[in-house]
């Protein structure tokens, strides 16, 4: 029966030491890896923004100048599996991601823009890929659905697994570019670790358009030539296991500018993830953090300690029970001997 515990323990043993030797290469690779299927949604709340606000008023397009509203942001992002390539799946991902911004007037939504993008990325450090036929919205209120194609570069949705506390590339989509985002330290949100990043851009003329001048001046007639500024500060709470965005702040400043008039704000204001998306992330993504961080770090160790005490008892009791030959008795002729 000691024997065939110790043969027991010996296969246990075999079986902790492979699963601590195996678990970094196989079982944490299998889990630090962008889902193809992501299904995820986020909400981002602005008070006191002041914003333009297009639509059709009487069947002819028409722009308010909305002060002191607040903005709803909703962005949802869904994988898409089927463009990514078969042979190309175990490196890149293909996700959809639509933002649907309102405002609230005399209490009712009004919705002020909506996006629709396209962009593929790698499963593992998560910059753009430009693998599958990356697109970005570029309609109006002629054509609210129209797109072209595009190419992406740098971190657009989250950042690496393993995030280190140095300087990323970030994209933005105003820019159409990525632009380095800072690491400015540790801190954390609902008892989960986050680095905070931080990055500064503008004032930039981000594009010249003609625009009625009726937009800066109630009255005025024809149009004028106005240059959009943009600038933006970007805080983001990143977990830094997994790479997720736990929360995230923008205070914009878009406005419109044309010679011999104040500035008219296109988006003016601070917006972020509402607490509900933020306190959402910090549990689901705390948790799964805390799973790989186990699985990098201590299952080597733990599988590797526990394998090798069930290896020596298992050993020290096949070989204890092993049976024992009786010794052997005196030969016959010293028997003989000694009977003379």
């Amino acid at each position: 029966m000691r024997r065939v515990l110790g043969f027991v323990l010996i296969g246990l043993g075999a079986l902790f030491l492979g699963l601590g030797i195996l678990a970094k290469p196989y079982l944490y690779k299998g889990l630090a890896t962008v889902p193809l299927n992501q299904d995820s949604t986020s909400v981002s709340e602005g008070r006191g923004m002041s914003v333009l606000y297009a639509h059709v008023a009487d069947g002819a397009p028409a722009v308010d100048k909305l002060t002191d509203v607040d903005v709803k942001s909703t962005r949802e992002i869904r994988g898409i599996p089927g463009r990514v390539p078969a042979d190309q799946r175990d490196k890149n991902v293909f996700w959809q991601t639509t933002v649907r911004s309102q405002a609230m007037v005399d209490g009712a939504p009004v919705d002020l823009s909506y996006s629709d993008a396209g962009v593929s990325l790698d499963r593992v450090s998560a910059e753009a890929s430009n693998c599958c036929g990356d697109y970005r919205s570029v309609g109006d209120l002629t054509d609210p659905t129209k797109t072209e194609n595009a190419t992406y570069e740098g971190l657009y949705f989250k950042f690496p697994f393993d995030v280190q506390q140095r300087d990323y590339q970030w994209y933005d989509t105003t820019l159409k570019r990525a632009e380095p985002i800072k690491f400015v330290k540790q801190d954390s949100i609902d008892g989960t670790p986050v680095y905070v990043f931080e990055q500064k851009l503008g004032p930039e003329a981000v594009q010249t358009i003609d625009a009625p001048a009726s937009l800066f001046s109630d009255g005025a007639s024809g149009d004028v030539t106005a240059t959009e500024m943009y600038s933006n500060t970007r805080t983001l709470w990143v977990e830094p296991v997994t790479g997720v965005l736990i929360d995230g702040r923008e205070q914009i400043n878009d406005v419109y500018q044309a010679e011999g008039y104040d500035p008219v704000a296109k988006t003016v204001g601070t917006i972020g993830f509402n607490e509900q998306t933020v306190s959402a992330n910090a549990k689901d993504w705390g948790a799964k953090a805390k799973l790989l961080s186990f699985i990098d770090h201590w299952v080597l160790l733990v599988g590797v300690v526990i394998g090798i005490l069930l290896l020596a008892l298992g050993g020290f009791l096949v070989l204890a029970g092993s049976p024992t030959r009786p010794a052997p008795g005196p030969r016959a002729d010293t028997r003989e001997r000694a009977r003379a």
